[in-house]
């Protein structure tokens, strides 16, 4: 053995031994684990022995949706989060430093901006961002990512104008006389900028914007991810030579655009080809946008605006097809869906697909399926599908639901993880950083308590236990990328990805799993993390 750790409360996920107080690795595998003595058995000259001093350990944390490849660049754009700026005075503030500390004419590049929480208000305008930058093209991505926000200089690089006809499945905005207002929605619109907006690094910058992003990760006691939606052959690249280079210390599932993917499959490659870090995973579809941004599609209008319901991005015909190609060509299928009538179109389309070439095991996945209702969830486990819910909305969003966007009723059903727990759905939770903060704790909470920011229970009959919360990030959330067999719990043989915890999330008060320190982080035998105070 190289290492012993004994004396902790070992919560291994394994239902036929649910609890430890020692386990041992060898290299990059759990190789014992039980009770002290049993384990202590087979420690030699050179095995270290470490006192967990009844610490809690649980398996790594595998967080089923985020941008983590987003993220990583956003080091280098500006701040606009309006819950760290409050007016727009100060989200220009922020843009006009970047535009002073750049070149003329280079893109200046914003996130995190959203309309719902800012004192004044609204969305940003073109003649707001012109005041700071009127010669550097400028664009402001909304916290949802389903909306961005350009100058003027932007959409004349882009050749948008009032005569620019509307792309499908997304929406230029414009005013009463018909001249946009620098308002895009959704990415049909959105990269209609231009690719300048979205030029990529090099290959070295990339490679260290990843280091840097994974090892925020780390400290959350994130081990595996899903990167929800990779678009370019670049981060590919970044995180197979890290894996090369010894240097990647995640593992990655890599969810890939549709345009990606296709690109793929040309190769003869698909869902699972890859390695222990790095793995190709779904293939990634939108069908709708964002609750906050009101671009979901709903089956009944938006509780503030009786008029809007959202939009479908694709025709049921085309979805249907997409659905159907990927589905025989035996490849996981993941889908953005947050809207009812969303996932109600996710949901027809993958029992067309099933009903004429039937798959066993196909894990397809929905992912944020906000609103599904009780039909969507008996009929997503009659399939199989595995929906990924977002349930840190409750807290960031949930008064605004409550009020604005879904009203009471729906609002309080956001998230139906309970619902879905009874009808014996597997399904994940995660974070869609860089929407939300990655923190599967915080995110745990969440589940358990339905907590707004304004301290309202939204729904307390969704609420789940803690153990079944832990299961998303563990259990099931390796079930959802056909890797249970070598990762989710802490049982000899499987990766020796593990978590050291200042408390044990099953016994602390429900409203303290929040509060929870991550002391260490281990990905495959290798401590990855450590809190300097631990």
């Amino acid at each position: 053995m190289d290492k012993i750790f004994i004396n902790g409360q070992v919560l291994t996920m394994n239902p036929k031994a649910p609890f430890a107080s020692a386990f041992a690795t060898i290299g990059d595998r759990f190789c014992a684990v039980g009770p002290d003595a049993e384990v202590r058995k087979y420690a030699c000259a050179n095995t270290e022995i470490i006192d967990l001093d009844g610490k809690t350990v649980v398996p790594g944390f595998i967080e089923t949706h985020n941008h983590l490849s987003w993220f990583s660049v956003f080091v280098l754009w500006a701040d606009c989060g309006s819950q760290r700026n409050g007016t727009i005075e100060d989200v220009k503030s922020r843009i006009r430093e970047k535009v002073e500390a750049s070149g003329a004419g280079e893109w200046i590049r914003g996130h995190g901006y959203d309309d719902t929480m800012i004192a004044d208000n609204r969305h940003l305008t073109r003649y707001d961002l012109d005041e700071v930058s009127p010669e550097n093209p400028v664009m402001v991505m909304h916290t949802s990512g389903h909306l961005a926000y350009v100058n003027s200089k932007a959409l004349e690089l882009s050749g948008i104008g009032p005569e620019t006809s509307q792309p499908d499945g997304g929406e230029i905005h414009k005013d009463e006389n018909g001249v946009p207002t620098g308002l895009l929605k959704e990415m049909s619109a959105i990269m209609m900028v231009g690719s300048d907006f979205f030029a990529e690094q090099s290959d070295w910058q990339t490679k260290e914007l990843l280091q840097a992003a994974i090892a925020h990760l780390h400290k959350a006691g994130v081990t595996s991810i899903h990167d929800g939606g990779v678009g370019s052959f670049q981060y590919l690249k970044a995180y197979s030579e890290l894996e090369r280079e010894g240097k990647l210390n995640l593992r990655v599932y890599a969810t890939l655009l549709e345009s990606l993917y296709q690109e793929i499959l040309k190769i003869g490659l698909g869902t699972g080809f890859g390695s222990e870090h790095v793995k190709i995973g779904s293939v990634k579809l939108l069908q709708d946008g964002s609750i906050q941004a009101r671009t979901a599609a709903l089956q009944e209008p938006y509780h503030d605006n009786p008029d809007c319901k959202g939009d479908l991005i694709m025709a049921q015909e085309a979805l249907d097809e997409l659905v159907e190609k990927y589905h025989r060509a035996g490849n996981q299928i993941a889908i953005h869906g947050n809207g009812s009538a969303a996932i109600e179109s996710i949901i027809l389309a993958m029992e067309r697909a099933q009903a004429v070439f039937p798959r066993q095991d196909h894990r397809h996945m929905i992912i944020h399926c906000q609103t599904a209702s009780m039909d969507h969830i008996v009929r997503m486990k009659r399939l199989g599908i595995v929906p990924s819910y977002f349930v840190n909305h409750t807290y960031y969003w949930g008064d605004r639901h409550y009020s604005m966007f879904l009203g009471p009723e729906r609002a309080s059903r956001i998230s139906p993880l309970a619902s879905s727990l009874k009808e014996g759905l597997v399904f994940t939770l995660h974070s869609d950083l860089p929407v939300t903060p990655i923190d599967p704790l915080f995110s745990m909470y969440c589940a358990v308590n339905r907590i707004t920011r304004e301290g309202m229970v939204l729904g307390p009959e969704e609420r789940i236990p803690p153990l079944e919360a832990l299961k998303t990030y563990t259990t099931y959330a390796a079930y959802c990328s056909f890797e249970e067999d070598v990762k989710g719990s802490i049982e000899t043989g499987k990766l020796a990805d593990f978590v050291i915890l200042s408390d044990n999330p099953l016994d602390v008060e429900h409203d303290k799993i929040k509060d929870i320190d991550v002391l260490s982080t281990v990905v495959g035998g290798e401590m990855v993390f450590e809190k300097a105070s631990y």
